[in-house]
């Protein structure tokens, strides 16, 4: 034990800065950034990360501190580039939360919302149902220790002390991360909304051959019953997408870190 407290204070400074950009991922990484997960853990996992990563790091980085502003500025490089890494995770996670709504509104669902605990926000009901499945897939692929990979390869990349700046093309790669989200949930709901554009089609010409029917009435369990029944169709290719979901975020993780590298 003292051995060990020996070698965690020789290499303090280090250790700290280790686990800082390791506590970014746990700020804002979809798994371990969940409310319900206790705070004790999420540090000890993070100190137990970083003690990993420690030996590995330590032949490799000579930090020279020259005073607490100098401290403070390492410190907070070292939590963005964690936090960068989880909040990209986040946004490709936010696609089923878009397509929910999407799928939500359509439905008639628009209101009905539900309290998510880990973004402490109301979400739709269909959101909440796919992202419990994503995190669930999530879980049993690996991906959170495909986030760990890409936080061990950033210190390659980025290395403990490097200094970036935000330039055009971080934007730019920020901006293209969000249209793409934007058109991956678009996509994942496409056979919702189709379905029920036909089903509003179909009510449109009984209205127009039965005047004395109620389509207000009709029309909204029709669209449920559709909408519901499109989703179990669909939940084959839930699998596929998410793995095509999973791989363009690590690859999104990456490419910001190049970017950020480069200055």
């Amino acid at each position: 034990m003292n051995e060990l407290m020996d070698f965690i204070s020789s290499n303090f400074i280090l250790f700290v800065l280790i686990t800082v950009r390791v506590s970014g991922i746990f700020v804002a990484a979809p798994i371990f950034a969940r409310g319900n997960i206790p705070m004790l853990l999420k540090i000890g996992l993070s100190a137990t990360i970083s003690f990993i990563l420690l030996p590995i790091l330590m032949d490799h980085y000579t930090i020279e501190i020259d005073g607490i502003l100098s401290l403070s500025v390492y410190t907070i490089t070292e939590f963005m580039i964690g936090l960068i890494i989880g909040f990209i995770a986040f946004v490709f996670f936010s696609v089923l939360y878009l397509a929910g709504t999407i799928i939500d509104t359509q439905m008639g669902f628009g209101m009905v919302n539900v309290f998510d605990p880990q973004t402490n926000t109301q979400i739709p009901v269909m959101g909440n149902f796919y992202n419990n499945l994503l995190s669930l897939l999530f879980i049993i692929v690996n991906g959170h220790h495909l986030l760990i990979r890409a936080l061990v390869h950033s210190y390659n990349i980025l290395p403990v002390g490097v200094t970036f700046n935000v330039n055009i093309y971080a934007i730019d790669l920020a901006t293209a991360i969000m249209s793409e989200v934007f058109m991956l949930a678009f996509k994942f709901s496409a056979p919702v909304l189709l379905t029920i554009f036909l089903g509003n089609v179909v009510l449109g010409i009984l209205a127009r051959t039965m005047p004395q029917m109620n389509v207000f009435i009709v029309g909204l369990p029709l669209k449920i019953v559709i909408g519901m029944l499109t989703v179990i169709i669909t939940l084959q290719y839930f699998i596929p997408f998410s793995d095509r979901l999973f791989d363009r975020m690590i690859t999104a993780i990456y490419e910001m870190m190049q970017i950020l590298a480069r200055g």
